[in-house]
C-alpha cells in the first residue's frame, strides 16, 4: 500500500444523515458553510483512499486493464488534490475548494462506463461473487462522495445568493469571486458548467410518494410513445405519503422499475390487450413503502437469480457502455442513452441502501413481477457505508473470517 494513502485507509469514516445536512441548509451561515467544507476537505480523501486500497487489492492482471487503471488514476488524482487542500477560513478558500470539487464531479462522470467495461472484460480472471462486492461497494462510495460534493456545492451557491440579495441595497456594485461566481451553477448531467440554470438549493427535498410515482409514469409513457408503442395504463393505489429523500435517487429507483414493468408487459401482451400495472404506496410511522406489480411475463430462475450480479450475468449489454463515454445514474440521461446498459436494477440496489432502505423482486415465470421498495421516511438514518478499517479487517483475517461476512469496504 503506497504510504501516502496509509494514513488516510487507517481513519474512519464520519457518516452522516440527510437530518444532518438539512439543519445546516436551514441554518446556514458563515461559520456553518465553512464547517461543511471542512468536514467535506477532511471525510473525501478518507473515503477515496478506501477505493484505493480496493483497487490495489485486485488481482494483478484486473488492476491493469486498461479501463480498470484509468478509474484508478482518476481516483487517485482525486486523492492527491483533495488531501492537499489546506484548512478552510474564509469564503475565497471555499471558492477555491468549490472549483476543485467541481474538476472531480467531472472527471468522475467516465467512472461507470470504464468500471462496467473493465469488470466485463475481466470477468474470467475473478470470483463473481468477489466482483459483485467490489462493483457494489464502490458504486456506493461513489455516491456518497457525490451527494456531500454536491450538497457543499449547492449550500455555497445558497449562500452567495443570500449575501448577494443582503448587500444589492446598500451597495451599487458587489464583488464575486471570479473563481466560483454566483451565476456559476454545477450541472451534474453535464460535464460541462452550466450557465444561470435553475437549481435547487440542496440535494434532497421533501418527496411526495404519489407525485413521485406521478412523474416517473408519464416519463416512462413519454419514453415509450418515442419508442412508437402503446403504453399500459398504471393504476396508483394507496394513500400519499411526505418523505425526506434525494429527490434524484428515488425517481431513478422507481423509474427504473416502472420502465422494467413497461418493457415487459408491451413485451407479452398485443397492444390492443395490455394489462395495467399496478402501484400501491403505504407508510408506517418509521418508512415509506412501494409496490409495482406488473403482469409482463416474469422471469426465468436464470435470470431471476442473477438480478443484481455484475459478474454473474450475460454481460451483452454492458457492450453497450462502448458507446457511453459519461454516465452520472440519473433518469435525465435517458434522451442521450438510447441502449439498454444493464445496470439499472444494481444501481437502484445502491440508491436504495444508501440511506438504509431495501429493494426486493418477487417473480412469478410466466405471470408478472411485483417490486417492493422500502425508503426512510425521516432522514434519520447515516449513510451505509459498512465501512471497516484495515487494522479491524486484518484481525478478522487473522480470525479465519470468511469473506462473505465480512462488511463492504468503501
Amino acid at each position: 500500500m503506497n504510504l501516502v494513502t496509509y494514513d488516510y485507509v487507517q481513519q474512519k469514516t464520519t457518516p452522516i444523515s440527510l437530518r444532518q445536512l438539512l439543519f445546516f441548509e436551514r441554518q446556514l451561515n458563515t461559520d456553518r458553510l465553512l464547517k461543511s467544507a471542512n468536514y467535506v476537505r477532511q471525510e473525501l480523501p478518507v473515503r477515496i483512499s478506501h477505493r484505493i486500497r480496493e483497487f490495489q487489492k485486485l488481482p494483478f492482471i484486473v488492476g491493469t486493464n486498461p479501463h480498470i487503471q484509468s478509474v484508478y488514476d482518476i481516483y487517485w488524482q482525486a486523492f492527491d488534490r483533495l488531501r492537499k487542500v489546506p484548512p478552510i477560513r474564509t469564503l475565497e478558500e471555499n471558492d477555491l475548494f468549490c472549483n476543485k470539487l467541481i474538476e472531480s464531479l467531472e472527471s468522475h462522470m467516465v467512472a461507470i462506463p470504464r468500471l462496467v467495461l473493465g469488470i466485463s472484460e475481466c470477468e474470467q480472471h475473478i470470483d463473481p461473487d468477489r466482483i459483485d462486492r467490489f462493483m457494489h461497494a464502490t458504486l456506493r462510495s461513489r455516491v456518497s462522495r457525490r451527494v456531500l460534493s454536491e450538497q457543499h456545492l449547492a449550500l455555497s451557491q445558497q449562500w452567495k445568493r443570500i449575501q448577494s440579495s443582503s448587500s444589492s441595497s446598500s451597495s451599487p456594485s458587489s464583488i464575486t469571486s471570479p473563481s466560483f461566481s454566483s451565476s456559476t451553477i454545477y450541472d451534474p448531467t453535464s460535464s460541462t458548467m452550466s450557465r444561470n440554470k435553475a437549481s435547487h438549493d440542496t440535494v434532497f427535498s421533501s418527496c411526495s410518494a404519489r407525485d413521485t410515482v406521478a412523474q416517473c409514469v408519464e416519463l416512462a409513457r413519454a419514453h415509450s410513445a418515442a419508442d412508437n408503442v402503446q403504453s399500459p395504463n398504471v393504476i396508483i393505489d394507496g394513500q400519499d405519503a411526505e418523505f425526506t429523500f434525494i429527490f434524484d435517487h428515488i425517481e431513478y429507483i422507481i423509474y427504473q422499475l416502472l420502465s422494467n414493468s413497461f418493457r415487459h408487459t408491451i413485451a407479452t401482451h398485443s397492444q390492443n390487450n395490455l394489462p395495467p400495472i399496478k402501484v400501491t404506496i403505504c407508510s408506517n410511522e418509521a418508512d415509506v413503502l412501494f409496490r409495482i406489480s406488473d403482469q409482463g411475463g416474469g422471469m426465468p430462475a436464470s435470470i431471476y437469480n442473477q438480478l443484481w450480479s455484475y459478474g454473474q450475468r450475460p454481460h451483452a449489454r454492458f457492450g453497450n457502455f462502448r458507446n457511453v463515454s459519461q454516465l452520472a445514474a440519473r433518469i435525465t440521461e435517458h434522451d442521450q442513452v438510447t441502449v439498454p446498459l444493464g445496470i439499472g436494477l444494481p444501481m437502484s440496489r445502491v440508491y436504495t441502501e444508501y440511506w438504509g432502505g431495501d429493494i426486493n423482486i418477487v417473480t412469478m415465470d410466466g405471470w408478472g413481477t411485483d417490486a417492493y421498495v422500502r425508503i426512510p421516511r425521516f432522514g434519520t438514518q447515516l449513510e451505509n457505508l459498512d465501512f471497516v478499517s484495515v487494522s479491524e479487517e486484518e484481525g478478522r483475517e487473522d480470525e479465519g473470517w470468511p469473506m462473505s461476512h465480512r462488511r463492504f469496504v468503501v
